[in-house]
C-alpha cells in the first residue's frame, strides 16, 4: 500500500475541491430545490406549533372558548400530518438526489481508475481502492443528501425560532441570542481540529481493507500453512489502530459537545426565565408568550447541535473528497495520439533501457527488431528483463531512455487504445471474469458472435472440455475460475486471442503453469494460431519455442545472444545448460550432435512426451 505522505490542502484547494464536488449536484438541481422547499416547510409546521399552544392558552382558555380549542387542536393535528407527508417526500427527494450523485462520482471515477497506468496498481492495494471507491462515495453521498439539506433545514430553523423571538421582544432576542455565534465558532474549531483524526481513521479503513482483501484472495496459502493466526493477528492490529483513532475523535467530539449542551442548556433558560417573567408580572407579555419563549428555548439548542453534527458530516465528507479526488487527477494514459498503427514491416526495440526504482535498471540498452510474421522467444533466467520488455511492448510503462518502433514511428506517437486492438495478450497469471465463459472469451463485446467463441475454442483444443460442462459456454464461472483446472484456464485465455483477432500475439510464461499434456495440446494448435501472426513468447520451457524464428537470450537486463535454437546450443553455454536442465536424457548426447537442431528437437519432443506419460501416471 502507498504510504506517501501528502501535504495537507490548503484553503484555496479545498474551496476548490468543494466546488468541483458541488458541480455533480447542478444536474439534479431540482431534485435539491425540491427537498429544500420541502425542509422550509416542515421548518413552518415545527415552528407553529408553540404559537398555536400560546392561541390556546391566551385565548381559548381566558374565554372558556371549547370551539376555539378544538380548532387549535385540529390545526395543530393538520400541521403534524403535513410536516409528516413533507418529511416523508423530503427524505424520498434527498436519497434519490444522493444516489444520482454518487453514482455519477462513482462511474467518474471508476472511469479514470481504467484510464490509469499499471505502474499506479503497483502501489495500491486492490482493498485500499476499493474502500475509496465505495466507503469514501458513499460518505459524499451523505453531504449530498442527507447533511447538506440539514444543514440549511437545521439553520432555517434557527433563524425560524430567532425571528420568532425578535418579532415579540426585539431587546430579550438579542440578550438570548449574544452568546449563538460565540458556540457557533466553538463548534467549528472543534470539528477542524478534528479533521485529521477523520482523516487518519479512514486511512485505516483502507488499510484494513486492503489486508483483508490480500488474505482472503490467499486463503489457501494461509490455511496449508497454518497461518490463519497470524493473519487474523495482522488484521486485528490494523483494527486496534482504527479504533484508537475513533476513541479518539468520539471522545474529544462527544465530551466537548456534552459539556457545552449541559452548561449551555440549563443557563440558558434560566436566562429565558429571569428576561421574561418581569414583563409577564407588569402584563407586557402573556403567560402564553412565556411558553413560547420556553418551548423555543428548549428547541434552540436542537438546530444548533444539529449544526454541529452537520459540520462534522462535512468535515469528512471533505477527507473522502480529498481521497477521491487524489485519484482523479492522477494522470492517466494518453489514450489519444495522431497516427494509428501500422504494422506492416517490423517493430524495432533500439537502445532501450527502463527501471521501475531510480538507480535499479531493469533493462540495459536492448536492441532487437521483429519482422512482422515472425515469432520470437525470450528466455533467460528470471528477473532478466523478459517480462518488462513485453510491458513496454504493451506501453503499460513509459520507456526510460531508447524508443521502440513500430515501422519506424515511435510507439509513445501511436494511438493507445488502436494499438493495443493489434494485440492479444495471454500471461501466466490467468484472470477470469465473473461471468460465462462466453463472456469471458469475448470479454463482454457482444460484437464477438457465440459461433466466432466457439470456433476459437476449437482452435486452441478447448471445444472438448467446453462441450462437456452443463450449460456449454454459457456455464458460470466461479470465482476466480474455480470451477475449471489451470490447464482448461489457461486455454481459456488463448481462445480470447484467436477470438479478438489480432496481429500481434504476445504469451508471457503462457504455458508455465499446465501440465505436459496440456502443454501438448496448446503446442499441438501453436501452429494455427500464430498462422499469419507475429508472435513474441516469453517463456521458461523451451519446449514451446523449439520453432520460434530467433530466440533472444536475457541476462541483467541484457541481450547476450541471439539466434534460432540449434545456433544457440552451440555457441551459449549457459543455453545449453538450461537445455539439459530441462531434459536431462540430453545431457548425455554430444555437443555436435545436440547442435544439429533437428536431433535436439526430436529429442525434446521425446522429453516432453516422456514428461507427458509421467504426468498421467
Amino acid at each position: 500500500m502507498s504510504t506517501e505522505k501528502k501535504p495537507k490542502p490548503s484553503p484555496a484547494e479545498q474551496r476548490r475541491s468543494l466546488k468541483r464536488f458541488f458541480s455533480y449536484l447542478k444536474p439534479y438541481l431540482g431534485l435539491f430545490l425540491a427537498g429544500l422547499a420541502a425542509m422550509a416547510l416542515v421548518t413552518a409546521a415545527k415552528l407553529s406549533g408553540p404559537l398555536i399552544l400560546a392561541g390556546i392558552i391566551d385565548r381559548a382558555i381566558p374565554r372558556q372558548d371549547i370551539g376555539l380549542m378544538v380548532r387549535f387542536g385540529l390545526l395543530f393535528l393538520g400541521l403534524v400530518i403535513f410536516g409528516g407527508v413533507l418529511t416523508y417526500f423530503q427524505t424520498m427527494l434527498i436519497v434519490r438526489l444522493g444516489l444520482n450523485v454518487v453514482t455519477r462520482i462513482k462511474d467518474d471515477l471508476f472511469s479514470h481508475m481504467l484510464t490509469l497506468p499499471v505502474s499506479y496498481f503497483d502501489k495500491h492495494q486492490v482493498g485500499e481502492l476499493m474502500a475509496r471507491v465505495e466507503s469514501d462515495t458513499e460518505r459524499v453521498k451523505q453531504l449530498f443528501s442527507e447533511t447538506a439539506i440539514m444543514l440549511i433545514g437545521n439553520a432555517l430553523y434557527f433563524l425560524g425560532i430567532f425571528g420568532v423571538f425578535l418579532s415579540r421582544n426585539a431587546r430579550v432576542s438579542l440578550y438570548i441570542f449574544l452568546p449563538m455565534p460565540v458556540l457557533l465558532f466553538l463548534f467549528m474549531f472543534i470539528f477542524d481540529k478534528l479533521r485529521p483524526l477523520y482523516d487518519k481513521a479512514r486511512k485505516k479503513y483502507a488499510e484494513i481493507c486492503a489486508v483483508a482483501t490480500e488474505f482472503v484472495q490467499g486463503i489457501e496459502i494461509l490455511q496449508v500453512f497454518n497461518r490463519t493466526k497470524q493473519a487474523a493477528d495482522k488484521l486485528e492490529a490494523a483494527s486496534l489502530d482504527k479504533r484508537n483513532s475513533e476513541i479518539k475523535s468520539g471522545l474529544i467530539e462527544y465530551s466537548s459537545m456534552g459539556v457545552m449542551q449541559f452548561l449551555a442548556g440549563p443557563m440558558f433558560m434560566v436566562l429565558i426565565i429571569r428576561l421574561v417573567a418581569p414583563g409577564v408580572f407588569s402584563g407586557a407579555l402573556t403567560v402564553g408568550m412565556l411558553l413560547v419563549y420556553i418551548e423555543y428555548g428548549m428547541r434552540l439548542f436542537e438546530p444548533l447541535f444539529s449544526i454541529g453534527e452537520n459540520i462534522r458530516g462535512i468535515q469528512q465528507a471533505r477527507v473522502a473528497m480529498n481521497r477521491i479526488f487524489s485519484i482523479m487527477d492522477e494522470t492517466g494514459e494518453v489514450a489519444k495520439a495522431d497516427l494509428p498503427p501500422r504494422f506492416e514491416r517490423e517493430i524495432e526495440f533500439r537502445n532501450v533501457s527502463f527501471a521501475y526504482k531510480e538507480d535499479e535498471p531493469v533493462l540495459r540498452n536492448v536492441s532487437f527488431s521483429i519482422k512482422k510474421g515472425q515469432t520470437v522467444a525470450l528466455v533467460g533466467p528470471s528477473g532478466s528483463g523478459k517480462t518488462t520488455t513485453v510491458s513496454l511492448l504493451c506501453r503499460f510503462y513509459p520507456v526510460g531512455s531508447g524508443n521502440i518502433f513500430i515501422d519506424g514511428v515511435p510507439l509513445a506517437n501511436i494511438d493507445l487504445t488502436a494499438w493495443r486492438r493489434t494485440i492479444g495478450l495471454v500471461l501466466q497469471d490467468i484472470y477470469l471474469f465473473p461471468g460465462s465463459i462466453l463472456e469471458n472469451v469475448r470479454i463482454y463485446d457482444d460484437e464477438i458472435s457465440e459461433i466466432q467463441v466457439f470456433e476459437a475454442l476449437k482452435t486452441v483444443h478447448a471445444a472438448d472440455f467446453v462441450r462437456k460442462l452443463p450449460l456449454d459456454v454459457r456455464t458460470e464461472l466461479h470465482e476466480r475460475g474455480t470451477n475449471l483446472s489451470m490447464g482448461e484456464k489457461q486455454l481459456l485465455s488463448f481462445a480470447r486471442a484467436v477470438a479478438f483477432d489480432t496481429q500481434l500475439i504476445i504469451m508471457d510464461e503462457a504455458t508455465a503453469s499446465v501440465d505436459v499434456a496440456t502443454e501438448r495440446r496448446i503446442q499441438d494448435s501453436m501452429q494455427e494460431l500464430l498462422k499469419g501472426r507475429t508472435a513474441l513468447i516469453v517463456a521458461h520451457r523451451l519446449s514451446s519455442i523449439l520453432n520460434a524464428d530467433r530466440i533472444l537470450f536475457f541476462k541483467d537486463g541484457r541481450i547476450i545472444a541471439q539466434g534460432r535454437h540449434a545456433e544457440l546450443l552451440a555457441q551459449l553455454p549457459e543455453y545449453e545448460e538450461l537445455v539439459k536442465l530441462q531434459f536431462p536424457e540430453l545431457s548425455t548426447e554430444p555437443p555436435a550432435k545436440l547442435a544439429t537442431g533437428l536431433t535436439a528437437g526430436d529429442h525434446l519432443a521425446a522429453g516432453a512426451a516422456s514428461g507427458a506419460q509421467e504426468h498421467t501416471l
